[in-house]
């Protein structure tokens, strides 16, 4: 009887994780239509800025280009990696992004399952699975959902660690901890928190025959020199190209201004006010402010818009979780997680600290994603504790009130802007509309210039620039009538659209 049970709960996650895939891999197959697939053509994006990183550190894997890291430098080299894995293939690239994502769903079923039990590692891995940020940021050449992976696995390997009471899980989560920190540095904010959870923590830590204060001492700086160890090469090789000590990367006090500055408007926006001092009452109110966005339920934009994506690509609207599902539920869970303070203060304190390290910068939703996979525990954890109160002891009241406060934290979080699709994402995005088209057009790929210019009509049907790429893309396919009525269209929005004109007279030399 016990083993049918087992059985069946492994199929159900098995089942999720199929699916987790399978979504991740439809999603790619549509995207290989779509500008946002070539990092090469994405000017002004940091997935130009990683493909070109990565085959620069397959030149020079030391000095890269002679200068310290301004980013954390992780994902660069795990990118170039798997770029000699595929030989620079970039769909074979964004497979085994897939598939790191999919494990990053399994480590929270994991982790929920150590923590609570294992439907709340169910119920959360399903949540990540079918979370549609989660989905566009795996297949892209970006940092986060690597990010997001690791982070969750030291938290997971350190949870790991404290059921096994081993040395050499002590030393994985300490590797774990460092390669994190290479991916980015953020996670030192937890430190003071790990420390004073592994004090505070009610077992033995190791099973070494001494106290257990020092046995949590010991542990703690124990992970703190082998994570130190990890990042060392890093911090050698920038003192030895740049003669300054920078540990990891030197753009922490830029993004610190970005977020910040007296006319910081805590998203992502460079600033041209001074630097507010910690110190100020201005300082705090813009704390609030990012506070207020970071639990806003729209997907705030940087490098790539979810509202776009899901208008081009047809399959996100299976990926049917969101944003603001999981939070309001996962703030009430966490409360519910004080029951056993002492046992879950790690896990609590993670979370904050991942949600503190985006406020105290500035809030895009990519940001936000180890967060979410942590909300995503709390949350479960917060369903499966209210069905059983209700549904096994019979208990109405404090459920109905803690779910009633997640539905008012929903209601009042649920708003976006006016325009959920702003006119700068549309800009941006007819501008790498025309140069994937172009592109297309110079290697003669004319259906591939097509499906670009239909999504961007798609996206800006009333303006001129898409609609005379639509015409480029029908003359080159030969079909005269559509090239003038694509034409003529262009001419009904800007009657002095210049590159319409120029074509046009082109056209009527060539006859």
């Amino acid at each position: 009887m016990i083993k049918r049970r087992i059985e069946k709960k492994d199929l159900v996650l098995m089942a999720i994780l199929f699916f987790a895939f399978l979504l991740r891999v439809i999603y790619l197959y549509f995207l290989k239509d779509t500008v946002f697939f070539d990092p090469y053509i994405m000017d002004k994006h940091d997935q130009k800025t990683f493909i070109l990183w990565a085959e620069q550190i397959l030149k020079h894997p030391f000095y890269v280009d002679g200068k310290v890291f301004y980013m954390a430098p992780f994902y660069p080299y795990f990118l170039t990696f798997i770029y000699l894995l595929t030989g620079g293939n970039l769909i074979g690239i964004y497979l085994i992004q897939i598939l790191i994502d999919v494990f990053l769903c399994y480590l929270v079923y994991l982790l929920g399952k150590i923590i609570i039990d294992e439907k709340t590692g169910l119920i959360s891995c399903f949540l990540c699975s079918f979370y549609k940020t989660f989905i566009v940021y795996s297949v892209t050449i970006l940092r986060d959902s690597l990010i997001t992976f690791l982070y969750v696995a030291f938290i997971t390997s350190l949870y790991i660690s404290l059921k096994k009471k081993n040395l050499r899980y002590w030393i994985l989560t300490g590797i774990m901890l460092g390669f994190s920190a290479l991916a980015k540095p953020t996670i030192g904010i937890f430190l003071p928190f790990l420390f004073l959870g592994l004090l505070i923590y009610k077992e033995n830590v190791v099973n070494f025959k001494i106290s257990p204060l020092k046995q949590k001492v010991f542990i703690f700086f124990l992970l703190i020199l082998i994570s130190g160890f990890i990042i060392l090469p890093v911090t050698l090789r920038n003192w030895f190209v740049g003669k300054i000590f920078v540990p990891i990367c030197s753009n922490g006090p830029i993004n610190w201004r970005i977020g910040n500055s007296s006319d910081s408007i805590g998203l992502f926006c460079y600033p041209k006010g001074d630097l507010l001092s910690p110190f100020s009452v201005e300082f705090w109110k813009l704390f609030l402010k990012k506070l207020n966005l970071f639990f806003t339920s729209y997907e705030w934009p940087q490098n790539l818009n979810v509202y776009l994506m899901e208008r081009i690509i047809p399959s996100l609207k299976f990926s049917f979780i969101r944003f603001g599902f999981i939070v309001p539920l996962g703030i009430v869970g966490l409360f519910l997680l004080f029951k056993d303070f002492r046992k879950n203060f790690l896990f609590i304190a993670f979370t904050f600290s991942n949600i503190l390290w985006v406020v105290l910068f500035f809030i895009t939703d990519r940001y936000r994603l180890p967060a979410v996979a942590c909300l995503s525990i709390s949350a479960s954890y917060l369903l499966t504790w209210g069905y059983k109160e209700i549904f096994e002891n019979k208990k109405i009241l404090l459920p109905f009130i803690l779910f009633l406060f997640s539905f008012i934290f929903a209601y009042i979080y649920n708003n976006s802007p006016e325009e959920i699709l702003t006119p700068e994402s549309k800009k941006i995005f007819s501008y790498l509309s025309a140069k994937g088209i172009e592109k297309d057009l110079r290697e003669r790929k004319i259906e591939n210039a097509y499906k670009k210019a239909v999504q961007l009509l798609k996206i800006s049907p009333y303006e001129p620039r898409s609609n005379f790429l639509m015409a480029i893309v029908y003359y080159e396919m030969g079909n005269k009538e559509k090239t003038i009525e694509y034409l003529r269209r262009t001419f009904e929005f800007d009657k002095e659209f210049e590159p319409a004109k120029k074509f046009l007279n082109e056209i009527i030399n060539k006859k």
